[in-house]
C-alpha cells in the first residue's frame, strides 16, 4: 500500500486525484491540504510514501518545499503538479530532488502508474517540462537568482569504470536503481554503491547534479 497525501490550492484537483488513486487498491490517501502549512503539517504527521504538491502553495512554492519535508520525513518522495513554471522554478525543483514534475494537463488516469514507478525509486517528468529542463541545463549558465555552482571534473571516461559509466548513462536517461540493476544484471545494492562511487569521484552530491554532468559531457542526447 502506497501512503499518499495531496496538497493543492484547487479543491477540484485534490478531489480528482483522490478519486483516481482511491479507485486503485495500491494507494491509501492519508490526508489532503491546500497550502504550504498543510504540506508541512500533514507530512510531519503521516510520514507518507509520496506527497503530491501544487507548485503554487502561497508563501512557499512547491519546488522549495522538498528540503523542508525531507527534514520531517526523509523517505517521502515529492511530486509537483504544475500548470506554469518559469526556468528558475524548474531548476530549483530538480536541484531540490523532486521525484516527479507533472503538468496538470497530463492525463490523470496515468497517475497511478507514474506514482508506482516513483514509489519503486524512479522519477517522472512530463515531456513538455523535460524539454525545458534539458535546455536549462544545456545552457551551463547560472540562472538569475541562483548562486549555486557545480564543480565538474573533465573527461569522465578517463576515471569512471565501465560499469559506473553505464549506470550513470542509464540513470541520466531516467531509469530507477531497480531498472538499472535489471538491465545490467546487477544487484540493486551494487548499483547504489556505484552511484555513490561516481558521486565521490566527480565531487557531486545528488542525482540531479549527476544528470547535469551526464548532459554536459554528451553521455546522453538532449532529445
Amino acid at each position: 500500500m502506497i501512503k499518499t497525501v495531496i496538497v493543492d490550492m484547487e479543491k477540484k484537483i485534490r478531489d480528482k486525484v483522490t478519486s483516481i488513486l482511491s479507485a486503485h487498491g495500491d494507494f491509501k490517501i492519508m490526508a489532503q491540504g491546500e497550502d504550504a502549512y498543510d504540506a508541512l503539517r500533514i507530512v510531519s504527521s503521516f510520514k507518507p510514501d509520496i506527497a503530491i504538491l501544487d507548485n503554487h502553495l502561497g508563501y512557499i512554492h512547491g519546488e522549495e518545499i522538498p528540503p523542508l519535508l525531507r527534514a520531517r520525513s526523509p523517505s517521502t518522495a515529492v511530486v509537483i503538479l504544475t500548470t506554469k513554471a518559469n526556468d528558475f522554478q524548474l531548476y530549483r525543483a530538480v536541484r531540490n530532488e523532486v521525484s516527479g514534475l507533472i503538468h496538470k494537463e497530463t492525463d490523470m488516469n496515468s497517475l497511478p502508474s507514474i506514482l508506482k514507478c516513483i514509489s519503486d525509486g524512479g522519477c517522472f517528468i512530463s515531456p513538455s517540462l523535460a524539454a525545458k529542463i534539458l535546455h536549462i541545463f544545456a545552457a551551463h549558465a547560472p540562472l538569475k537568482g541562483s548562486k549555486e555552482k557545480v564543480s565538474l571534473r573533465e573527461d569522465p571516461v578517463g576515471y569512471l569504470s565501465k560499469t559506473e559509466l553505464q549506470i550513470l548513462v542509464r540513470m541520466a536517461e531516467g531509469n530507477s536503481s531497480n531498472e538499472i540493476a535489471k538491465s545490467l544484471h546487477l544487484k540493486v545494492g551494487t548499483v547504489r554503491n556505484c552511484i555513490s562511487s561516481v558521486m565521490h569521484k566527480t565531487g557531486l552530491h545528488n542525482r540531479s547534479q549527476l544528470v547535469h554532468y551526464a548532459l554536459k559531457y554528451g553521455l546522453v542526447p538532449f532529445a
